[in-house]
């Protein structure tokens, strides 16, 4: 296995053995600080997040550090995904993260559900789109913010660190792809079932 994808790998599973430690601790206070520390991360330098350092850290497998101290794509991928899976978790006492290996576009399809899908689908292609880091993390906090307030629906949160991880390491075009698939994907098992019941 390649360095690289060993990395991918170890990202998802990082990624969500934290999740799991937030997610049992849901409800308390020591909980629901770590949820707002999360949520204030998003945008900021590692540097100035002092308060996840012990949860981040005791998680971060030592190859993903850099000794120079610079933020790694792990390091940044992972934080970044934590703070969107703490906004999406506000106000909601049940875990928003869902282990289906699917990309967040399929999360997000759940906003088409109005008969003028134009306005999410320009934040979407907006999002997917993104040039720099920065930016999609920009379009990230939107949408999930759209998805909370909207919608019901759960995102594989370990699966968009690896995304995340992957957009910075220059593979852009692979995930712009696989997210508008399920963003766009017509589910053609619903498709059939409401056709039968027209019938």
């Amino acid at each position: 296995m390649s360095e690289h994808k060993q990395k991918k790998r170890m990202v998802e599973e990082t990624a969500n053995r934290i999740i799991a430690a937030l997610e049992g601790t849901l409800g308390t206070p020591a909980g629901k600080a770590n949820l707002a520390h999360l949520r204030n991360s998003i945008g900021r330098p590692l540097s100035r997040t002092v308060a996840l350092w012990p949860l981040i850290y005791s998680y971060m497998p030592d190859y993903f550090l850099d000794d120079r101290g610079f933020t790694t794509y792990e390091e940044r991928a992972i934080l970044t995904t934590l703070g969107l899976y703490a906004l999406h978790q506000q106000g909601n006492n049940e875990s928003v993260n869902e282990r289906n290996k699917r990309t967040i576009g399929r999360a997000l399809k759940a906003l088409r559900v109005e008969e003028d899908t134009q306005a999410v689908d320009r934040r979407f292609n907006a999002l997917v789109t993104s040039e720099t880091f920065e930016e999609l993390s920009h379009y990230l906090r939107q949408m999930i913010g759209l998805l909370r307030s909207k919608t019901e629906a759960k995102v594989d949160y370990a699966k968009l660190a690896e995304d995340l991880y992957w957009f910075q390491r220059g593979y852009r075009e692979r995930m712009r792809l696989s997210w508008a698939r399920d963003y766009y994907r017509i589910d053609v098992k619903k498709e059939k079932e409401g056709a039968e019941d027209h019938e």
